[in-house]
């Protein structure tokens, strides 16, 4: 990969954890983000404050709910991929992956993402409210699976949370795994967190190695 001289030549990323509550999507995505010296942003922290009063009312969110909050995600990915880019991400690839970088303009976001069509949404390829939406980001998804035994019992050690425990089973009932799709990193949380994290970081160094093969 060449230097970029324009932010598309760059090849922007954007890198979703995502899974169900209590999967571990921020201390995931925290640590990939420090790892890869690139900007974090938590999807739970950009939910309309109507989402936010909902859930903590214990009512699931519907499609309608998500489909907003979705939009911002991307929308925040690509703010945060353009400015690091502008403070100089993504200019020399090579010596950036020599520093442990990517070598790309990149933010990592979390986002329950639980079914294909809110990933599509996030990847820049699916028409919400009559408009196609122009993919500039590739997107990458880091989904942190776990059995319904482990995320109950996490759930109901989280204190203060607006996701209560019996929103889980919807969860777990819309979440249309992806571990088939394109560009998916699968990491099994039933592991130590630095595990998880160590798969998390080298699962997403192997997707933008195979891209960068590709020359996407």
């Amino acid at each position: 990969m060449t230097a970029a001289s324009s932010y598309e030549d760059a090849k922007p990323l954007l890198i979703v954890v995502m899974g169900p509550a209590s999967c571990g999507k921020s201390t995931i995505g925290e640590e990939l983000a420090a790892a890869l010296h690139i900007p974090f942003a938590d999807g739970d922290d950009l939910h309309p404050k109507a989402n936010v009063d909902k859930m903590s009312a214990g009512h699931p969110l519907t499609d309608e709910d998500r489909l907003p909050w979705l939009k911002v995600i991307r929308a925040h990915g690509e703010r945060d991929a353009r400015a690091a880019w502008e403070r100089g991400d993504g200019r020399d690839p090579e010596a950036e992956r020599a520093a442990g970088k990517l070598g790309r303009p990149a933010v990592v976001i979390t986002c329950s993402a639980l079914k294909k069509y809110y990933r599509d949404i996030l990847r820049g390829d699916a028409e919400v409210e009559g408009e196609q939406a122009k993919p500039k980001l590739r997107t990458i998804f880091v989904y942190c699976k776990g059995s319904e035994e482990l995320l109950k019992s996490r759930i109901a050690a989280r204190v203060g949370h607006f996701m209560k425990p019996n929103m889980l089973a919807s969860q777990l009932a819309t979440l249309e795994d992806p571990s088939d799709e394109p560009g998916v990193v699968v990491v099994d949380i039933a592991a130590s967190k630095e595990e998880v994290a160590e798969r998390a970081l080298s699962g997403t160094r192997a997707v933008v190695k195979q891209l960068d093969a590709e020359g996407l």
